[in-house]
């Protein structure tokens, strides 16, 4: 059941993403709204690579950063073809992970610390759910934010967009 319904949303949320990382600029790659936010780039490369997360929470009962972080790898990327091949990729990479797991080990414990301070610790679903499904549609927003102050026009996510009811 949790498989079928992740397999869909991604299928889904995946092809929005993808619509969105098609629109980001790079000419100005470090360009950012307020000193406190990322830069363009690091969040647009923090969207493509949520998705590779999912093989991480499905292969691994448990991430220790103190260890290291599994999350962390991010090429340099230098062209939007660059962000969109890299998206595919983690798109591909999580989908892949999904149709060889099993609800089963979903259902797993899935927990998250730093040495011996336990961050968070729940199923791996729910890791799934919160880590990244979640916390890609946040970061998606943000990433929209940013293209409509570059003036740039956004895709529609759940129907059409102000920019797309206009022509």
């Amino acid at each position: 059941m949790f498989k079928q319904a992740f397999e869909n949303e991604l299928k889904f949320e995946g092809a929005s993403t993808r619509k969105l990382l098609e629109r980001v600029p790079f000419e100005d790659p470090k360009w950012h709204p307020h000193e406190k936010s990322r830069n363009i780039d690091q969040l647009a490369k923090h969207v493509a690579n949520i998705y590779n997360w999912i093989p991480v929470i499905i292969s691994k009962d448990e991430v220790d950063f103190s260890k290291g972080s599994p999350f962390a790898a991010l090429p340099e990327l230098k062209s939007n073809e660059d962000l969109v091949s890299f998206y595919d990729q983690a798109l591909s990479n999580a989908t892949n992970a999904l149709e060889n797991t099993s609800d089963e080990e979903l259902a797993k414990t899935f927990v998250m610390r730093n040495g011996e301070h336990v961050v968070m610790s729940f199923p791996k679903a729910a890791a799934i759910r919160n880590l990244s499904f979640n916390h890609l549609v946040h970061h998606r927003g943000q990433l929209g934010v940013y293209l409509r102050l570059l003036d740039i026009p956004i895709p529609g996510m759940y129907g059409p967009s102000a920019d797309e009811q206009r022509g």
